[in-house]
């Protein structure tokens, strides 16, 4: 017999594959409990609303973003080339498997119909994990390790250095991933691109 925890979880999985499967609009309490195998009362039980549903299953697709655990790392707090290099990897897999730009993908194309969806996904994952950043490089800045006048625009610089060439195409369904060995070169030139403007003070 399932535990309420394992339950939550096997809901979960089943909420994700749906929403990626049939949309926002077209997955139901219904759908999600059937996918699951379990009833439907369970699922309410856990979850009093589909808004409420969609809103932990975000969270829950964001769950292996390990960017905000790496800037407390202490390897990365005495390092910024190390610390940099970590979180840059950090993106990279997390985004290599397909089912984390598939959810990216629904929730722009549901967008414009369930505005909510979007800010649920950003306030979720994106925007922890860009503050995260952000609160590093401020406290590389404070430590001299650099010279970094707009943290959160640094954050945004470097993660973009990532996430264009290795993001982007694949969202819109034009390019596959591409090979890890290529995604760490990726990272490799994003962090040095960003450490020749970003200057020791």
């Amino acid at each position: 017999m399932l535990t309420p925890q394992s339950s939550r979880i096997e809901i979960l999985k089943a909420a994700r594959d749906a929403f990626l499967e049939h949309g926002y609009q077209g997955t139901s309490m219904g759908r999600v409990a059937q996918k699951s195998g379990l009833a439907r009362s369970t699922v309410y039980n856990q979850f009093v609303s589909k808004e409420a549903l969609f809103q932990s299953t975000v969270e829950f697709v964001w769950t292996d973003f390990a960017v905000i655990s790496i800037t407390q790392d202490a390897r990365a707090l005495s390092d910024v080339e190390i610390g940099l290099t970590l979180l840059g990897r950090s993106v990279t897999e997390f985004w290599a498997p397909d089912t984390a730009v598939a959810f990216m993908r629904m929730v722009i194309s549901e967008g414009p119909r369930f505005p909510g969806l979007a800010e649920s996904f950003f306030e979720a994952g994106k925007a922890p994990a860009l503050n995260a950043v952000a609160h590093y490089l401020e406290a590389m800045s404070a430590k001299g390790l650099r010279k970094i006048d707009h943290p959160q625009r640094a954050a945004r610089q470097f993660l973009g250095l990532i996430n264009e060439p290795l993001l982007w195409a694949r969202v819109i369904g034009v390019e596959g991933v591409p090979p890890q060995k290529e995604r760490f070169e990726v990272v490799d030139e994003a962090v040095q691109c960003f450490l020749s403007h970003y200057r020791e003070k």
